[in-house]
C-alpha cells in the first residue's frame, strides 16, 4: 500500500530530525577508515592484474567482474571522503577521496559540486537535483523521436547503467554544464580531470605493453576491453542500480515547486532504504542505509546503521524501506517512468497513472491555504 504524505502536517526541521539520531554518530576513526580503504585498494589491484596475467579466460572474466565490484566499493569510500566524513582530517579525506575516485574516473571536485551541493542540497526537487529526475508527460512528448527512445531505454533494468554513463558521468562529471562550471573552482576541476585522464592513460599503456611483452601475449585491444572497459561498464550499472532506487519508488514524491519542497520531504520521505542480506550491505559499506546518510551526510559510513534504525523508529510512517532485488527493481522501473508534478503521481510513457497520488487534492488545497 502506497503511503500518502500529508504535506500540511507540521514538518520537522533539520535540527529536530537530526536530534532523533545517536549522539555519537560523528565519532570519526582514521583507523577504521584505513582498515576499509587499504584492503579495497589491494582487492582492486589484485583483480586488475589477475586479468592481465592469468591465462584462463574464464578466470579473467571472473576477475574483471569482481574488479567492477571493487571499483564500486572504492567509490563508496571516496564518496564518504568527499562529504568529509571518512576521517576527521580534511586533507586526508581529500587525498583518499581523489585516490578512491580514480578507478571510477570521477573528478573529485565535479562530484563534490553535483552530489554534495545539488543532489544532497535539493533531493527530489526538479531543476536542482539532476539525478534520475523524471520527465513530465509534456516534456517527454516534446522530445524528438530518438530522444524518446533513449528515455525508454534509460528506464529499463540494463538501461539505467547507460543513463548514469551518459546523463551523469559524461554530462556532469567529465564535461560539466556552464551552470555547473560557474559554481566550481575551474583550476581544481581541471587538475582533477587531468588526474583522471592520466590514470586512464597509464592503465591503457600498461595493458598494451603487457599484451605485447608478456609471456602470455594477447591482443592489446581485447585486453583493454576486458580489463578496463567491461569492469567500468559493470561499475556503472551497479552505481545506477543502487542510486536509482534510493530516490525512485511509487511512494516517493518529486517536486517542481521549491515552496512545496522541504528538507524533510526530500531527505526523509524522498530517500528509500533498500535492504539486502547483511553480507551484501557490509560489502557496500552500509551506504544502503541511505535515509540516515541524507539526513546527515557527515555521519561516517561505519556509523550509519544505528542512525538509520533511530530514524526509522522516529519516522516509521515516513521512511520507505524496500527489500532490494532485481525483480523489485524491474517493478519500480515499470511504474516510475514519467511524473505528474501537479498530482504527485507516477505515469507510464503513455501518460497513464501507475501509482496513487502521493499527496491528495485536499492536502494540496490545505497546504496552499496555510502558505497564503
Amino acid at each position: 500500500m502506497m503511503k500518502t504524505k500529508p504535506i500540511s502536517k507540521p514538518v520537522p526541521n533539520v535540527g529536530e530530525i537530526r536530534a532523533k539520531m545517536p549522539e555519537g554518530r560523528h565519532d570519526y576513526s582514521t583507523g577504521k577508515a584505513l582498515a576499509l580503504f587499504i584492503p579495497n585498494v589491494l582487492l582492486y589491484l589484485v583483480t586488475f592484474f589477475a586479468v592481465i596475467f592469468i591465462p584462463s579466460w574464464v578466470c579473467k572474466v571472473l576477475c574483471t567482474t569482481l574488479n567492477g565490484v571493487f571499483i564500486a566499493t572504492l567509490f563508496i569510500l571516496g564518496h564518504d571522503a568527499c562529504h568529509g566524513s571518512l576521517t576527521s582530517s580534511k586533507r586526508l579525506n581529500n587525498l583518499l577521496g581523489r585516490l578512491a575516485f580514480l578507478p571510477s574516473l570521477h573528478p573529485f571536485s565535479a562530484w563534490e559540486h553535483g552530489h554534495n551541493r545539488l543532489h544532497h542540497g535539493w533531493s527530489n526537487l526538479r531543476d536542482k537535483d539532476y539525478c534520475y529526475t523524471p520527465l513530465s508527460k509534456q516534456e517527454f512528448d516534446n522530445l524528438p523521436a530518438y530522444r524518446q527512445m533513449l528515455e525508454r531505454i534509460y528506464r529499463t533494468v540494463w538501461g539505467v547503467g547507460l543513463y548514469y554513463l551518459v546523463e551523469i558521468w559524461w554530462k556532469h562529471m567529465i564535461f560539466p554544464r556552464r551552470a555547473d562550471m560557474a559554481k566550481m573552482n575551474k583550476t581544481i576541476f581541471k587538475r582533477d580531470r587531468l588526474l583522471v585522464a592520466g590514470f586512464t592513460l597509464v592503465q591503457v599503456a600498461a595493458l598494451v605493453y603487457t599484451s605485447i611483452y608478456s609471456v602470455v601475449p594477447s591482443s592489446p585491444f581485447l585486453l583493454v576491453l576486458v580489463a578496463v572497459v567491461w569492469p567500468y561498464l559493470f561499475w556503472n550499472w551497479i552505481m545506477a542500480f543502487v542510486t536509482f532506487q534510493h530516490h525512485t519508488h511509487p511512494s516517493v514524491s518529486w517536486y517542481a515547486n521549491k515552496d512545496e519542497w522541504s528538507f524533510f520531504h526530500g531527505q526523509v520521505q524522498g530517500t528509500v532504504h533498500i535492504t539486502f542480506s547483511r553480507p551484501i550491505e557490509l560489502v557496500f559499506h552500509n551506504i544502503l542505509e541511505h535515509t540516515a546518510h541524507h539526513v546527515d551526510p557527515k555521519i561516517p559510513l561505519y556509523n550509519l546503521r544505528a542512525s538509520q534504525q533511530s530514524l526509522e523508529e522516529a519516522y516509521a510512517d515516513d521512511v520507505i524501506v524496500q527489500k532490494g532485488s532485481v525483480i523489485h527493481f524491474h517493478r519500480v522501473l515499470s511504474k516510475c517512468k514519467l511524473y505528474d508534478y501537479e498530482k504527485y503521481q507516477w505515469l507510464d510513457f503513455d501518460g497513464k497513472p501507475t501509482s496513487e497520488p502521493s499527496i491528495t487534492a485536499e492536502q494540496r488545497v490545505r497546504a496552499a491555504k496555510e502558505r497564503s
